[in-house]
């Protein structure tokens, strides 16, 4: 009987009729190959990754690598840049490569036997040189690395990115196209496992967590892209099906597997395919207009140069005149914020996160390391924001006009039954214009107000921002990695960034409810995207005494948010 998945349960099955290598990277290829006819006189004919686009190229990664070099790269037009192909299967990348750009000097190592004899005896001459040696070694010191599909098979990935940060020249990039965890997604799922196990993917970590690898080592995260997204590959590849596992026309070397398990691992959303680019210091690259990033690219970069600076008065001018910033919460009714409220809804208090985490220190009975939570993690984010906001605009020189402060989802959903806000926040917006972005329908009629999706929003200007901000609202976004790509984009150089997101919240559908943060995972979101973090933790929030005696239903008896506060540099 052969494998297959059934959809409706969701179960996956598996026998004994796969042929697995026990992780040998070498025997995995050289089996592998046996399986497939190639045309050595067609360098995309004997690319070893998946095809991409509505023309079904294997030519479009190389672009992208290229195109990445150049943007990133002063001296990519220089000669001898030395250029390293990190898990260079058959050289079609480093074929294709010496054709484009014949001023690099290309070195290229695989792990596989087969491969190494197929580039030295089957595919036209070439000056690249490549090796049988694992790609932890490289040869000598690269202005570019590059690695397609290839990182994913790493058996030590900070092994493996220390040795390429090692390696890597002062300004140097390093460009990676492969497979990674979707955040959220368990890697002990019997699906991931399964998958990386066939497809020798002992590495798959998020881009969160490669971003945080990177950092570690002194290099940053300068772009990522979700080409999964850019090309479609769910519905072009896969024309939006889950696949049937099972043997195919007697190929039943474990790979085989391994490619229908990611198919069905990137139609359920548990896999990306992303596209990272990665540098060490060097200077933030101006737009090349040779080598330009898609309109439409799924993309994160940290370049500020672009960006104009928020104001900034000297030492002996005279600062701006505005109402001094009160850590207080209004109703939103009306234009001058409504009425004052002295909790954040009718149904929670917060500033309770120290009494919680003394009253546990005092009646303890157990004490876990990993659940550990620092006490100075806790805090009342309406303080940590008044505080920040105030220290902010002390800076600002007088007569300062024209700056604007942003509340994202400002306005409350009236879709979902909500009442409309539309100056909850503006004694926050200090001596700054006060505007807001929303997706509810009826923002659209309001004044000084953005129509759109905060992870697509083209109408919000670049760096048209002194100061973004949210209130419990991006766990509501589709895809909150693409709303702090547009964060990013949208906040002045020096600008300030706040937000309060949940941690521990019951679901609440106005109108989607997708997502939780903790404290890590907003740090990372905004050091990625080239801020600085200031501020960052949790607010604890009780129901009052007459609540909890008087009203039920799905509201927990406690909430726990996570706030942040981070100055784009």
């Amino acid at each position: 009987q052969q494998s297959q998945v059934d959809a409706s349960s969701n179960k996956l099955e598996t026998n004994s009729d796969w042929k697995f290598f026990n992780g040998d990277i070498n025997a995995y290829y050289n089996n592998l190959e046996k399986d497939i006819k190639r045309n050595p006189k067609d360098v995309l004919n004997y690319a070893v990754h998946r095809w991409m686009g509505e023309k079904r190229s294997t030519e479009e990664h190389y672009h992208l690598i290229r195109s990445a070099a150049h943007r990133y790269h002063t001296n990519a037009n220089s000669q001898n840049f030395q250029v390293f192909d990190a898990g260079c299967g058959l050289g079609s990348g480093l074929m294709w490569m010496e054709k484009e750009q014949p001023n690099w000097n290309l070195t290229g190592h695989t792990l596989s036997e087969d491969q190494l004899r197929f580039i030295h005896t089957q595919i036209p001459k070439h000056r690249f040189k490549a090796h049988l040696k694992s790609f932890d070694h490289p040869d000598q010191s690269y202005d570019f690395i590059y690695s397609i599909e290839a990182l994913v098979h790493s058996t030590d990935v900070t092994k493996t990115l220390k040795a390429w940060s090692e390696h890597l020249n002062s300004g140097g990039v390093i460009a990676l196209i492969d497979d990674y965890l979707a955040v959220g997604v368990d890697k002990n799922d019997e699906e991931v496992v399964a998958f990386q196990k066939s497809w020798l993917a002992n590495t798959l970590i998020t881009p969160l967590e490669l971003g945080s690898l990177v950092r570690q080592m002194g290099l940053q995260v300068v772009e990522l892209r979700d080409l999964g997204q850019e090309y479609r590959v769910n519905e072009l590849n896969y024309q939006n099906k889950l696949p049937v596992i099972k043997l195919d026309q007697g190929r039943s070397h474990q790979g085989w597997l391994g490619a229908k398990l990611r198919t069905r691992l990137m139609m359920l959303g548990k896999i990306t395919y992303n596209m990272i680019v990665i540098q060490k210091g060097g200077k933030s690259p101006q737009p090349n207009p040779i080598f330009p990033i898609k309109e439409d690219a799924t993309t994160t970069t940290t370049t500020t140069s672009a960006c104009d600076a928020v104001p900034t008065k000297g030492p002996n001018d005279p600062a701006a005149e505005y109402n001094a910033i009160t850590p207080e919460l209004m109703s939103g009714v009306g234009k001058d914020g409504g009425d004052k409220m002295r909790c954040i809804s009718g149904w929670y208090c917060c500033n309770k996160g120290l009494e919680w985490y003394d009253t546990l220190e005092q009646k303890r009975t157990d004490r876990t390391p990993y659940l550990h939570i620092d006490r100075s993690l806790f805090g009342h984010y309406i303080d940590s924001f008044a505080k920040h906001l105030s220290e902010h605009y002390e800076t600002y020189p007088a007569g300062v006009s024209g700056g604007r402060f942003l509340d994202i989802g400002g306005t409350g959903s009236t879709a979902s039954g909500m009442q409309q806000v539309t100056s909850k926040f503006q004694h926050f917006a200090g001596p700054l214009q006060y505007w807001k972005l929303d997706s509810d329908p009826a923002a659209k009629k309001l004044e000084r107000t953005l129509s759109c999706d905060i992870d697509d929003c083209p109408s919000a200007e670049d760096c048209g921002f002194e100061v973004t901000f949210s209130h419990t609202v991006l766990e509501h976004a589709a895809r909150p990695w693409k709303s702090f790509d547009t964060i990013a984009r949208i906040t002045k150089k020096g600008g300030l960034t706040l937000h309060l997101v949940p941690w521990s919240y019951q679901f609440h559908a106005t109108p989607e409810d997708n997502y939780r943060f903790s404290h890590t995972a907003l740090r990372s979101l905004l050091e990625d995207r080239g801020f600085t973090v200031l501020d960052v933790g949790y607010d604890i929030c009780w129901q009052p005494e007459n609540v909890r005696k008087n009203r039920l239903d799905e509201h927990y008896d406690t909430i726990w948010l996570t706030y942040v506060v981070g100055r784009k540099n």
